[in-house]
């Protein structure tokens, strides 16, 4: 399966806050371009910023407009090309009927029996939607159903999990695409 198979998608709402409450995050400028140059360096052409507030999404409108078509553009072509992947959307509903996508969920921890690896997901036939969560982790209660989840990224130090940005390069790495 080639790249343009799979696509990513930051959920910052519904997920989970410290007391396993629904909430929202706010769009980090950092999540936008770490997202969209990480999936750039592995071929993934679609990056889905998933937040329903008007405002968040202006923000990153107003983020990518200044290097697609303002001056940061005209400095550094190489960041205009990479942010043309950043995609906002109202839910993960509108993200997935955009591609026809089969989702497929991570987290630190996952109590399911619909594991796979990263590694076999690309055997598998049709467009897939790799999600991650902000906060404390996707609210699997409140999003459409998944086929399953990717297995979990586990470490041996003395944190639960790994940051958005760097858990998102491993799960592509070990898609095993490049």
């Amino acid at each position: 399966m080639k790249a343009d198979h799979i696509a990513v998608a930051l959920v910052h709402y519904p997920i989970l806050n410290r007391l396993g409450d629904t909430s929202t995050t706010s769009v980090t400028p950092m999540d936008v371009h770490d997202f969209a140059r990480t999936c750039s360096f592995y071929g993934i052409d679609r990056v889905y910023l998933v937040h329903p507030a008007k405002g968040m999404q202006a923000m990153v409108h107003e983020l990518t407009g200044y290097w697609q078509t303002g001056e940061g553009g005209m400095r550094n072509a190489g960041r205009k090309q990479v942010l043309q992947s950043i995609c906002v959307v109202d839910s993960l509903e509108d993200a997935q009927k955009e591609g026809d996508y089969q989702l497929w969920l991570t987290s630190a921890v996952v109590e399911s029996d619909r594991v796979i690896e990263p590694s076999d997901l690309i055997k598998l036939a049709g467009n897939h939607l790799i999600v991650f969560g902000t906060g404390w982790g996707l609210d699997e209660k409140k999003l459409p159903s998944a086929n399953g989840w990717l297995s979990p990224i586990v470490g041996i130090g003395k944190v639960r999990h790994l940051s958005v940005r760097a858990a998102l390069a491993i799960y592509l790495d070990r898609l095993g695409m490049v």
